[in-house]
């Protein structure tokens, strides 16, 4: 049995921008490559989109100036949802082999910046300084922590209505692989009614 009803959805754009880090030991990584994680929160069962930075030498200058943007939609649970996460910034570094970065890579430092702030603030944005806590067991209170310079803005857009089909259970799903339900996307889908994401990486 198959009916149309009409939903309202919103969207958001999420726009992330690693700059540089800065109080790094470089002395103490070697030949090693260092990259920023980030986890960003979808408002569908605490899954997370995970993306990182290019891979810089720790002996350069420790500068990425890369952007992310996550274009989100969902119903307005999903979207409140969203807005109560927070979104996990790793310093990691790896092994820099001449012909290939291979293997696992290790964690320096790790922060948390609540969405909640970047909806409150002025103008929806922020940039700042964000202070990484040292993953390691031996720390030198002299030593100043590792930081990394992060910009972060959302632009929220007008509310649209969507015409959606249901079907019954045991029938495929309308949205024809779009909300992942019916493909290797890692959401699962939940009556069609999760978030849309695409993230794309620019090089400034």
């Amino acid at each position: 049995m198959e009916k149309f009803n009409t939903q309202d959805f919103s969207s958001i754009t999420c726009e992330i921008h690693i700059i540089r880090a800065r109080n790094i030991n470089q002395s103490s990584l070697g030949k090693n490559n260092l990259f920023v994680r980030c986890y960003l929160p979808t408002g569908n069962n605490n899954q997370r989109v995970k993306l990182n930075t290019q891979e810089i030498s720790s002996k350069s200058n420790l500068f990425w100036d890369e952007s992310f943007s996550l274009d989100c939609i969902g119903t307005h649970d999903s979207i409140n949802t969203m807005k109560q996460g927070t979104v996990v910034f790793e310093l990691r570094s790896r092994r820099h082999l001449p012909w290939k970065n291979i293997g696992g890579s290790q964690v320096l430092g790790r922060v948390e910046i609540p969405l909640k702030r970047i909806f409150e603030s002025t103008r929806m944005e922020i940039e700042e300084w964000a202070i990484f806590m040292t993953t390691s067991k031996n720390i030198n209170e002299d030593v100043k922590p590792p930081a990394v310079k992060i910009a972060m803005k959302v632009n929220v857009n007008e509310t649209t209505k969507i015409n959606k089909l249901r079907r019954s259970w045991d029938e495929s799903c309308a949205c024809k692989g779009y909300c992942g339900c019916n493909s290797n996307s890692i959401f699962s889908a939940d009556d069609c009614e999760i978030f849309a994401i695409g993230a794309a990486l620019d090089v400034l």
